[in-house]
């Protein structure tokens, strides 16, 4: 009977989480997860099949992180701008893992809107948006693709640790934007 393995599966995600999470995710091999854990690869290939499934896990830990945030920001008092500024937050207190989540791809996608990617928040602030302002669905979605663009734009600066706007000032342009584009 093999010996039992130092490390389950959760812990080995927090320690490939926390990889990403300070130097990106594209360092992260098993070569690296088994050098931060002091230990060979295979304590990591008796718990995982492969480094992808290791990714993914770190994705989904990423994802219901950044729901947490948004939750959050639908818990304000003007849920649609709270999500908003806890997407651009997000971003700035975890920009390898917005990084992650929001700005990869290989460049061949054909998006027909933008809608951001996580279904299950879209549509819960998409729903808030509707409900608060009491507009159609139509028009909540071509609101919500303009304060969607506008805020990645935030978001991406703060990703790339460009920090050229306060919280507070991009609070204030969110709200501009918001009344030229509802006027």
């Amino acid at each position: 009977m093999p010996p039992k393995a130092k490390y389950d599966k959760e812990q080995i995600i927090d320690i490939a989480y926390n990889i990403v999470r300070e130097d990106g995710a594209d360092i992260l091999t098993a070569r690296y997860l088994a050098q931060a854990m002091g230990t060979s690869t295979a304590p990591i290939f008796n718990v995982f099949d492969t480094i992808v499934e290791i990714k993914q896990a770190v994705i989904d830990k990423g994802k219901s992180l950044y729901t947490d945030y948004i939750r959050d920001g639908l818990s304000q008092s003007i849920p649609f701008k709270g999500a908003g500024l806890k997407y651009i937050q997000f971003a700035k207190d975890e920009p390898e893992i917005f990084k992650l989540l929001f700005m990869t791809g290989d460049g061949n996608e054909h998006i027909t809107n933008y809608l951001p990617a996580f279904d299950e928040n879209s549509v819960l602030v998409l729903d808030k948006l509707v409900q608060t302002y009491n507009i159609d669905n139509e028009k909540a979605k071509k609101l919500y693709n303009h304060m969607a663009v506008y805020s990645y734009g935030f978001a991406s600066l703060f990703a790339q640790k460009i920090n050229i706007f306060t919280m507070e000032d991009i609070d204030q342009m969110l709200s501009e934007l918001f009344l030229a584009l509802t006027e």
